[in-house]
């Protein structure tokens, strides 16, 4: 939402003007993400001037940034839409949604040890960490502090959950959601819907359908193996009910690690679907889309202590993980962003989602990521959120049965093992010949490494976990120019 490059050092009483673009003086320049979604705002008083951008529409999402003569403070909303990136050297404070912006003249080989084996392990969790030491995330509600010598971050006081009750006679919780969603979506000017054919995302679409009163558009990634019929159907129905426009992106024609994305990443950690989504927003920008709806915190709305498959298990650490990476795990819980309003995972997903969207001009619009659903669902009588029967009730209204109260079986998983047989052993074995980064730095050991692709070749079935060290290889060397 916000990009920045201010000189707390600099001389003198800032005087902001705005060019059309941005605003500037001789301390720097703060820049607005450009987007009928958002409206940019200042307000000065004395020394200190305020700028905020904001979401258009009731409880919409906000960052700020108030610079005085020698002092800046950034400060972020609830809803988490579009990450905030800070490094501050030399007395200079940046800010970008895009950390790629901010990783220019990283010392070599310093890296955040407990945050590399977070992305080593899948072990993550919500946090002002980074991979860099130099570089902090400004999660929600929470407040950096800078001045020309030092910078300081300070989590928000948590937020405390509502215990699960009965429902009071008469109530119809499917009611309440869609009053919910709607209140959510109307006036935010949606254009398209994110569709992968589950429940989470139809349930979006139907509200996008009742919010907008007009044909909208979807884009959605069709995953390859057994289940792409089926995928494929539901996704039909869907688009026949709520008079969708469709166009369909297949994930296999953008597999993981091809050579033609390998550069295009958003973070050395970014998620390693990253290239199918970047071809699906760059599909919607071209078809005019600016502003997209998506079914992300579904699984956090719908999760309960008595229905395991919605509850996060802890990833074994794999066999090749380093030495330095295993010491680093005593300390994985370090750090962390106290609860919020939405769960950790819905906060980090959107994080890592919005550079993509945002690179191509889109602002995602995340109804199920809604502080005030989260803290209806949490309320709710566990047999209202088990196997999402709440989202289910909800969408089986204007949709078959059949459909709305079928699980969706398609995973991720045959689209990896399709990436890491074509792209990405061929890769590893490449850096493991050239010596790899992360093992020199000692997060992986490269004869168990080795090992693991031999077993991945002759069992057919290759460790997926693979991907998070192929993904983190290969930013961390383009970042300090690795070939």
């Amino acid at each position: 939402m916000l990009s920045f490059d201010v000189d707390l050092s600099a001389p003198g009483v800032h005087e902001w003007i705005w060019d059309g673009q941005q605003w500037a003086c001789q301390a720097g320049w703060i820049r607005p993400y450009a987007h009928p979604a958002l409206t940019a705002t200042t307000d000065t008083r004395g020394s200190h001037t305020t700028f905020t951008v904001a979401e258009n529409g009731e409880g919409g999402d906000f960052v700020s940034l108030d610079v005085g003569r020698t002092t800046a403070r950034v400060q972020a909303g609830t809803l988490g839409r579009a990450p905030v990136y800070i490094r501050h050297r030399d007395g200079r404070l940046t800010g970008s949604w895009q950390i790629t912006d901010l990783m220019d003249q990283l010392p070599a080989g310093s890296l955040n040890e407990r945050a590399i084996a977070r992305a080593l392990t899948r072990r993550h969790r919500y946090s002002a960490d980074t991979l860099f030491p130099d570089i902090i995330r400004l999660t929600e509600r929470a407040t950096v502090a800078a001045g020309a010598v030092g910078i300081e971050v300070a989590y928000p006081e948590p937020i405390a959950h509502p215990f699960r009750r009965a429902l009071k006679a008469g109530v119809d919780p499917t009611d309440v959601f869609a009053r919910l969603t709607f209140d959510h979506l109307i006036n935010r000017g949606v254009q398209a819907v994110e569709l992968s054919g589950g429940v989470d995302s139809g349930v979006v679409a139907y509200d996008v359908f009742r919010a907008t009163g007009a044909q909208v558009l979807s884009f959605g990634l069709i995953m390859p193996g057994a289940h792409q019929q089926a995928q494929k159907e539901r996704r039909a129905a869907i688009c026949a009910a709520f008079y969708l426009a469709d166009t369909e992106v297949q994930a296999e024609r953008n597999l993981p690690f091809g050579p033609g994305r390998r550069l295009a990443l958003h973070d050395p950690s970014s998620s390693y679907y990253c290239e199918a989504f970047d071809v699906l927003a760059e599909t919607a920008a071209a078809a005019g889309v600016r502003t997209m709806a998506t079914g992300f915190g579904g699984d956090e709305l719908m999760a309960c202590a008595t229905d395991t498959r919605a509850i996060p298990t802890e990833t074994r650490v794999p066999a090749w993980l380093g030495g330095k990476a295993r010491a680093a795990l005593e300390w994985i819980d370090d750090n962390g962003a106290p609860s919020a309003h939405l769960s950790h995972s819905t906060l980090t997903a959107l994080s890592s989602h919005a550079p993509g969207m945002l690179s191509a001009g889109i602002w995602q619009v995340a109804p199920l990521a809604d502080p005030r659903l989260m803290r209806l669902c949490r309320q709710l009588p566990e047999t209202w959120v088990v196997g999402k029967r709440l989202i289910r009730e909800r969408l089986s209204h204007e949709l078959d049965p059949a459909i709305a109260g079928t699980p969706s079986p398609e995973s991720f998983r045959p689209l990896m093992q399709r990436a890491l047989t074509r792209f990405g052993l061929p890769l590893l074995e490449t850096f493991l010949k050239q010596g790899m980064l992360l093992a020199d730095l000692g997060f992986v050991e490269p004869l168990v490494l080795q090992a693991a692709i031999g077993t991945g070749r002759r069992t057919k079935n290759i460790d997926s976990q693979l991907a998070d060290v192929i993904r983190l290889e290969l930013g961390l060397r383009k970042l300090w120019s690795q070939p």
